[in-house]
């Protein structure tokens, strides 16, 4: 038997089968980012050893986790298939503003509402928002940059102008408030929420056909027409997504603060894009995850939460954001360059 004919019958060796699997889970993508998170967190573990794994302090983390987390998987939904949502921080005033009218004080001569018929109110008249930008994109040839920045004016002045500027507070024993200052075995409401949404995201993104339309239309918008996609009815859905989830943290919001304020999510959609692209989400779309969006979402909560712990101005604190944005872009676009 020659070696060709040994090498063939003899059986292969074990090691093969577990060392690609360690391979695998070695390049994934997001391993840069959970990595860069590790380091943020023993840095600021580091400078405050006293303070950062306190359970108050892990708390106030996993609030700003669930507030960037919410907007960047809507940012998700948007940014894959090639668009871009402005809006979502000022949805976030607006519907927070909106809740807490109908439930203190009603609208016009109809009575201050119930939670339950508030909370679907509001998620509806959010709903429509995404549909007409939706429809603005997809039927009108609007570029998303300027419909939803346009939305992004209007609903910062319609909270403004509903509120006069001055906040809608709640009463201290109001039942809504524990949706955002209540907590479960010390794991706070809204970040349960949080992890709910993320696991029915991930589920879509990636087992769904849903899914797999909106990759497609994110990786070649044509082929995916071609090929049966109904790729304006995807792309509407992924604007409502967004809207929706906007909504949803305007509403956690004003209940986590006690009061529906206009100056609430200022600078927001900008923090959810900023997590969505440190997570590995491309803006040129087609490419992107959930778990790399709260991987990012993580990071910008660690670092808000790590330099308030070290007394950073918060004028800095924008610099320091401006800067780890403008790096991550760069590295996808670098990155989308050398792979091709």
């Amino acid at each position: 038997m020659d070696s060709t004919e040994a090498a063939k019958n003899s059986p292969e060796k074990p090691s093969n089968s577990w060392t690609k699997k360690i391979s695998a889970v070695l390049k994934f993508r997001e391993l840069n980012v959970a990595i860069a998170f590790l380091i943020l967190c023993l840095f600021f573990y580091w400078q405050s050893p006293d303070t950062f794994l306190k359970p108050a302090n892990m708390a106030i983390i996993m609030r700003f986790v669930a507030t960037f987390g919410l907007l960047a998987i809507g940012e998700l939904f948007v940014i894959l298939t090639g668009g871009i949502d402005l809006s979502v921080g000022s949805m976030t005033a607006l519907t927070g503003v909106m809740v807490a009218t109908l439930m203190v004080k009603g609208i016009g001569f109809i009575p201050a509402l119930s939670i339950p018929l508030s909370i679907i109110i509001v998620f509806i008249l959010a709903s429509l928002v995404g549909l007409w930008h939706g429809f603005s994109v997809t039927k009108m040839y609007i570029p998303p940059f300027i419909i939803t920045l346009g939305t992004w004016l209007m609903a910062r002045g319609l909270a403004t102008y509903i509120t006069r500027g001055y906040p809608i507070v709640f009463n201290s024993e109001f039942p809504f408030l524990f949706l955002g200052q209540g907590d479960l075995f010390q794991i706070p409401i809204m970040f349960i929420i949080l992890v709910v949404v993320a696991l029915t995201s991930s589920f879509i993104l990636n087992s769904t056909t849903l899914g797999r339309h909106i990759y497609a239309i994110g990786g070649n918008i044509e082929a995916a027409r071609v090929s049966g996609v109904h790729v304006n009815r995807v792309r509407v859905y992924c604007y409502i997504t967004s809207s929706f989830l906007a909504c949803l943290v305007g509403i956690i919001l004003a209940s986590r603060l006690g009061q529906g304020t206009p100056t609430v999510g200022t600078a927001y959609e900008l923090w959810a894009i900023a997590a969505a692209v440190i997570g590995g989400t491309s803006l040129f779309g087609g490419e992107g995850s959930v778990f790399g969006v709260i991987l990012g979402a993580a990071i910008m909560g660690v670092m808000i939460n790590g330099m308030v712990l070290l007394n950073i101005s918060s004028y800095l604190q924008n610099v320091i954001l401006g800067i780890v944005l403008v790096i991550a872009v760069t590295y996808d676009t670098l990155r989308r360059h050398r792979s091709k």
